[in-house]
């Protein structure tokens, strides 16, 4: 008995993690791997096969690294530097690492048969992938446009590894952190995965740069994550108390007042844009919601007012294109009510007046026209356009054909 247990304490590798050790590649070390976990003899058998995958993977990336610096070197040297590189090859294998390397640290991290913890290879490849998880955004660049999957994966990862419990020995500072995770928020957003575009913009929050975009992009997670009246008034709350923190956050501010007006507390909206012009008449923020809130009571004239004021301070086309198309809007909205309600045949003097305001209009909004060269922002002025056109110049003025065309109107 004495000789059978010591030569079951002492058996060599199993079959299946010898083949795994004779792999020239990471791809049939991987292929071999996934056919044969369940056949490994034990945690220490996995936690040596998920190391091997990872010196092979990382070997691939090494190699396509040194090719690169061999380029560069040789540019700089007048020559041509123009080996073969395998760079989709180089970030597959990085990714296939930082995997293998999660498996290998979570075995490694196991009780041996003997109930004791004795790790043999996270610290070695902690040490060799560190310093490489920087290349994780190289790779979700070179992916973005071409596979945005891909990109999209690799930047998760170099965000998730931060503080993943395999570095925690090895990491120092991490600069491009917040910048990932404000493009990979954007990515998430746009996939539709709303708790963690949430997750990766408050972790950009801070960045100089995106700071701003991505607490656009924090309030858009959110608001896609509404679907009952009790996530709406959560939701309210939490605003609430991201404007007590920072009453100056013109996002926040005016997203709140959306909210307010959307959830038919339109005296709260009131209330909070009224003491932000108190306290600063030309608040650019405010003067904007002041337009949008009169404009959906009806009172188009304290609606332009406010938005002429608003116009005053704009700095970039779009801000202009949108000001301006809504300026037009309410002073259209605003003869078109008269128009309605008026009764009877229109006399010369009553049209005349009447096309005081729609000329008015036409101002505002052949100026967003005019600003929009790419023609992207129609919706905002094509229509308003066509009826102001159509009341004062007549259906068949070459002007309205065309506002007509632009709206996408059949007359």
């Amino acid at each position: 008995m004495m000789v059978l247990g010591t030569t079951a304490a002492f058996a060599g590798d199993s079959d299946a993690l010898k083949a795994i050790l004779k792999a020239k590649t990471y791809a049939e070390a991987q292929s071999l791997l996934n056919s044969n976990l369940s056949t490994l003899a034990n945690n220490e058998e996995k936690a040596k096969a998920y190391n091997k995958l990872v010196d092979l993977a990382l070997t691939k990336v090494e190699n396509e690294r040194s090719t690169i610096i061999d380029n560069q070197t040789a540019q700089q040297l007048g020559q041509a530097g123009d080996k073969a590189v395998d760079e989709e090859g180089m970030y597959e294998a990085l990714s296939v690492a930082v995997d293998a390397a999660y498996e290998c640290y979570n075995f490694d991290q196991m009780p041996n048969e003997k109930g004791k913890v004795k790790p043999k290879f996270s610290k070695d490849i902690a040490t060799r992938l560190y310093p490489l998880r920087p290349f994780l955004i190289n790779g979700g660049g070179f992916y973005q446009g071409k596979d945005d999957n891909k990109a999209y994966s690799l930047l998760t990862k170099y965000i998730e590894s931060a503080n993943a419990p395999l570095f925690k020995d090895v990491k120092g500072e991490d600069k491009d952190l917040s910048n990932a995770a404000f493009f990979a928020s954007y990515m998430a957003l746009n996939n539709k995965e709303y708790a963690t575009a949430e997750k990766y913009a408050e972790m950009a929050l801070n960045d100089p740069e995106r700071g701003a975009d991505a607490q656009k992009i924090q309030l858009a997670a959110m608001q896609g994550q509404l679907t009952t009246h009790a996530d709406s008034v959560a939701y309210m709350n939490k605003l609430e108390g991201l404007y007590a923190k920072d009453s100056n956050n013109e996002v926040v501010f005016s997203t709140l007042c959306s909210l307010y007006s959307n959830m038919n507390q339109a005296e709260k909206a009131d209330k909070l844009i009224d003491s932000q012009l108190a306290a600063d008449p030309n608040n650019y923020a405010a003067l904007m919601m002041k337009g949008q809130v009169e404009s959906q009571k009806k009172n188009y004239d304290a609606a332009a007012e406010n938005l002429e004021k608003a116009l005053a301070q704009a700095k970039d086309d779009d801000s202009k294109i949108a000001l301006n198309a809504a300026i037009g809007e309410c002073y259209f909205f605003k003869a078109q009510d008269r128009v309605n309600n008026y009764k009877g045949v229109l006399s010369p003097a009553a049209r005349e007046q009447f096309n005081v305001v729609y000329n008015k209009a036409i101002k505002y909004l052949e100026e967003a026209k005019n600003l929009d060269i790419m023609k992207e922002h129609k919706r905002s002025w094509a229509y308003p356009l066509y009826g102001s056109y159509y009341f004062v110049k007549g259906p068949d003025a070459a002007e309205t054909q065309q506002a007509a065309a632009d709206a996408g109107v059949t007359q």
